[in-house]
C-alpha cells in the first residue's frame, strides 16, 4: 500500500509546509474492483469557495502482465491549503480513457465531504465500482457511464475492428451498440433498398415485400414498374385498349376511342339445338367448343368454323395449349381426349373411373404438357401427355372445376351435402380446403372458379353466389338480385371484369362494385372464357357462340 501526501496542493505543500505533521489531516482509503482504471484521481475542493480545487493523477502499481491491475487498495493523505476552510469535498474519480486523454468520460465517482481537524487523522473511505466482466478495458453502461454496449465479448468494444457477421436478413453486418448502449446488434454494411414482386403475372413488379440489402423473396426486383399488380392487364406505362380496363393506370378507362362494345353471335354449322358444354381459347380469334355427341368445332380467327366429326363422345370440359391450339378433352363417361387439325380422331384415355370429368385445365413448358382434371366423384388427376393419368387426391364428394394460371395457384371447387367447397394447393402439393365465408345459401354446388393470380380468385356457383379469394381469404360479391340465377359459368381478369354465364339467359359482368346484364336472350348460357378482357366468349344451347370485343 502507497501513501501519497497530498496537500493542498502538492508543490504548496512542499513549499510551504513544514515536516511537522503534528496539523490535522485527512485520511483517504480509496479502492477499486472488478475493472482497470485507465486513469484515477483524486480531487479536494474547498465547500466555502468551490474555485479553490486541485486534483491528483493516482498512479497504480502495474500487475505481473503489465497491466493496470483489477482491484486495488491505496491510501491518501490530504492536508488543507492555509487560505482554506476546514471543510473539503473529496471525490475519487475513474475512467475508462488515459489520464492524456482532455475528454475522458467517468465511469466511477465517489464524493464524500470531511472536516480536516485542526490537529490528527480524519479517516475517509471511498470505494469506485464498475464492471468489466469481459476484461476488455470497457465497463458496462451504467448512469451513462460506460461504452461497452457487449461486456460477454472483448472483441465488441470501442474502437474495435474486424467485428464482421450475418444480420437476421443475412446481410453482411458489423457488431454495433444498440440506441440504448447497452447492447449489441448487427448492422448491415450493405445499403438497403425496396424491393417489389409481380404479383399478378403481367412481368411487371408492383407489389412490396418490404426493405432488404439482398432479395427477400424469389424474383423480386428493386424497380418498381407495376401501376395495378392486381390486373396482369394494367401496368406502368402500358397502352391503352379497349377491354374495360384501366390499362395504364390513368384513372379512364377505354378512353381511346372504342367505339360500339358488344357481343356479337358467332356462326356455328350443324344441329341448331346442340347444346354446347365448354368454350376455352388459346389466342385472340381462335378458340374450340365442344357438346354431346362428338360435337367439336374451332373458330379460327377470319377463316370461321370448323366442324370434326371424328371425336365420338360427349365432351364436358376442354382445354387448349396456346403454342399449338392443341385441345384436350373431357367426357361424361371419364375418358380424356385430344385433337388437332391433322388428327384422325380425337383418340381416348381412360382416367381410371367412369365418372364425368367436369374441370380440365393445363400447363406447358419445355419438357410437355401436363394437365388436371376432377369429376364428379371428387377425383383429381394428373395427365401428363401422352401417358396414363394418374389419380393425386380424392375429396370424397362431387368436384365440378378446376383452374389455375400455373400448378401452385390451382383451386378446384365442388359442393358436399349442399354446402359448397373449394380446395387449393399447399406449397408441398397437397391439395388443402380452404375456409368459405359463412350464411352461404344451402343447397349451393360451385361450378366455376377462375384464378387470376397467385391473389386474386373467384369461383361461382348455384343461387347467384359469387365468392372472390384475395390475400384476406375469400369474400363473397354482391348478389344477383332478388331471385338470383345459378351461375353455370365464370371468368375473371381482375377485380373489375368478372364474367359469369347465368340460367336466366344473361351474361352478367361485374365491374368492381355493381352486377350488370351484359347480353340477354331465348337461349341459356353454358360456360364462358377467354384470353383476356379484350375477347370473351360465350356458349350456351340453341348452337350459340357469342363473341364480346370492341
Amino acid at each position: 500500500m502507497r501513501l501519497f501526501l497530498f496537500g493542498l496542493w502538492f508543490v504548496t505543500l512542499a513549499a510551504c509546509k513544514s515536516e511537522d505533521r503534528r496539523e490535522g489531516a485527512i485520511r483517504v482509503d480509496l479502492s477499486y474492483a472488478t475493472f482497470r482504471p485507465g486513469c484515477l484521481t483524486l480531487t479536494a475542493s474547498d465547500k466555502a469557495d468551490p474555485s479553490r480545487s486541485t486534483e491528483q493523477v493516482l498512479s497504480v502499481l502495474e500487475s505481473a502482465d503489465g497491466r493496470v491491475p483489477r482491484s486495488q487498495d491505496l491510501t491518501v493523505a490530504v492536508y488543507r491549503q492555509d487560505d482554506w476552510s476546514h471543510e473539503l469535498t473529496i471525490t475519487a474519480e475513474a475512467s475508462e480513457a488515459d489520464c492524456k486523454v482532455e475528454d475522458r468520460r467517468s465511469v466511477a465517482i465517489e464524493s464524500v465531504d470531511v472536516r480536516v481537524p485542526e490537529e490528527g487523522i480524519e479517516v475517509v473511505r471511498l470505494d469506485l465500482r464498475a464492471t468489466d466482466l469481459d476484461d476488455d478495458g470497457f465497463v458496462v453502461p451504467v448512469d451513462g457511464r460506460g461504452t461497452d454496449c457487449d461486456d460477454a465479448n472483448p472483441a465488441v468494444k470501442p474502437g474495435a475492428v474486424d467485428l464482421a457477421c450475418t444480420t437476421a436478413q443475412e446481410c453482411a453486418g458489423t457488431f454495433s451498440c444498440t440506441a440504448q448502449g447497452v447492447a449489441t446488434t448487427c448492422m448491415s454494411t450493405q445499403p438497403f433498398t425496396t424491393w417489389y414482386t409481380d404479383v399478378d403475372g403481367d412481368g411487371r413488379a408492383g407489389t412490396s415485400v418490404g426493405d432488404d440489402c439482398k432479395p427477400p423473396v424469389e424474383g423480386a426486383v428493386t424497380v418498381l414498374d407495376d401501376c395495378d399488380d392486381n390486373s396482369p392487364f394494367a401496368f406502368t406505362d402500358a397502352v391503352e385498349r379497349c377491354d374495360r380496363v384501366d390499362n395504364n393506370c390513368n384513372k379512364q378507362v377505354d378512353e381511346t376511342g372504342c367505339g360500339s362494345m358488344s357481343w356479337s353471335t358467332v356462326p356455328l354449322p350443324g344441329d341448331p339445338e346442340t347444346r354446347w358444354r365448354a368454350v376455352t381459347a388459346y389466342a385472340e380469334g381462335h378458340v374450340w367448343v365442344v357438346g354431346d355427341n362428338g360435337r367439336v368445332i374451332h373458330v379460327a380467327g377470319s377463316s370461321g368454323a370448323t366442324e370434326y366429326t371424328n371425336c365420338a363422345g360427349n365432351w364436358i370440359s376442354a382445354w387448349a395449349r396456346p403454342s399449338d391450339g392443341r385441345v384436350f378433352l373431357g367426357s361424361t363417361g371419364g375418358v380424356f381426349g385430344s385433337h388437332k387439325a391433322a388428327d384422325s380422331d380425337c383418340g381416348g384415355t381412360p382416367s381410371g373411373s367412369m365418372a364425368r370429368l367436369n374441370g380440365l385445365v393445363g400447363f406447358e413448358d419445355a419438357t410437355g404438357t401436363v394437365l388436371f382434371a376432377v369429376n364428379s366423384e371428387g377425383r383429381i388427376y394428373r395427365w401428363v401427355y401422352t401417358k396414363a393419368p394418374t389419380e393425386v387426391f380424392t375429396a370424397g364428394f362431387s368436384l365440378r372445376a378446376i383452374h389455375g394460371t400455373k400448378i401452385s395457384n390451382m383451386l378446384a371447387v365442388g359442393s358436399h351435402d349442399g354446402s359448397p367447397k373449394v380446395f387449393g394447393v399447399d406449397a408441398d402439393g397437397n391439395w388443402i380446403p380452404e375456409t368459405l365465408p359463412t350464411g352461404l345459401p344451402a343447397d349451393t354446388t360451385l361450378r366455376s372458379v377462375h384464378v387470376v393470380h397467385d391473389g386474386l380468385a373467384f369461383a361461382a356457383g348455384d343461387n347467384g353466389v359469387v365468392l372472390q379469394r384475395s390475400r384476406d381469404g375469400w369474400t363473397r360479391l354482391p348478389g344477383l338480385g332478388n331471385t338470383p340465377p345459378d351461375i353455370q359459368g365464370l371468368t375473371a381478369y381482375g377485380p373489375t371484369t368478372v364474367y359469369v354465364a347465368a340460367t336466366d339467359s344473361t351474361l352478367k359482368w361485374y365491374n368492381g362494385k355493381d352486377w350488370a346484364s351484359d347480353v340477354s336472350g331465348s337461349w341459356t348460357p353454358t360456360a364462358i372464357g377467354g384470353v383476356g378482357p379484350h375477347e370473351i366468349w360465350a356458349v350456351g344451347d340453341k348452337n350459340t357462340l357469342l363473341r364480346w370485343r370492341p
